[in-house]
């Protein structure tokens, strides 16, 4: 009977200790998770039309890449030899021939780049009314532009955010629609290593109830 108390209480005082240990509200870690990699060529959203990331591709491990000849399915925006490539840490988008004739802008070729978290974009013989884009715009650059038929609105080059997800995107050109009603995106490129989630909060010890026990020799 006394070699049974022992047993208990020394049970009892574990898991005590134990309770110590994780106090309430404490934070589990979360793993690392992996970098992946995505890019597209050419994406419209609103009433001029939509079309969806085309061509698009994402990586989570080796290389990957798609091309389209040609993207006309709207008359708003036009584009050529379109190329994208992906690998878990980098992406990279190409577009040739860029044309969207009721803003006045055009381009021999768009690109964005992605590479360890850190991007840039290219713009070659690009203007918009009449005026010749920057070869290498800083980050977020804005451009006001008027488009026929729908009012003043801006082209930001290379623009640069952070996805909720933590990774940085790269849209080469991106001319957004007065009122927030769409956007023409060109040239996207997204790299880094995804934040971890949240950590999931430990639940609270619960306290045990015990009587007293003696312990005996």
């Amino acid at each position: 009977m006394h070699a049974f108390r022992r047993m208990t209480t020394a049970g009892l005082l574990a898991a005590g200790l134990t309770a110590a240990a994780v106090p309430a509200g404490a934070s589990v870690p979360a793993a690392p998770s992996d970098p992946v990699g995505s890019a597209y060529g050419l994406a419209v959203s609103g009433p001029l039309g939509a079309v969806p990331p085309v061509p698009a591709v994402s990586s989570e491990r080796g290389a990957a890449h798609k091309s389209l000849l040609r993207e006309d399915h709207t008359r708003f925006v036009r584009a050529s030899a379109l190329n994208v490539d992906a690998t878990p840490a980098n992406a990279r988008s190409n577009v040739s021939d860029l044309a969207v004739p009721t803003a006045k802008l055009a381009a021999d070729a768009v690109s964005a780049t992605c590479r360890d978290g850190r991007g840039g974009a290219h713009l070659t013989q690009a203007v918009v009314a009449g005026k010749r884009l920057d070869a290498t715009p800083p980050p977020n650059t804005t451009v006001p532009v008027d488009v026929e038929g729908v009012g003043r609105t801006s082209l930001v080059l290379n623009k640069q955010q952070q996805m909720p997800d933590g990774r940085l995107a790269v849209t080469a050109m991106q001319l957004n629609l007065p009122g927030g009603k769409g956007a023409v995106r060109v040239a996207s490129a997204t790299c880094g290593r995804a934040a971890a989630q949240r950590p999931a909060e430990a639940p609270a010890p619960k306290p045990v109830k015990h009587h007293d026990l003696a312990v005996t020799g």
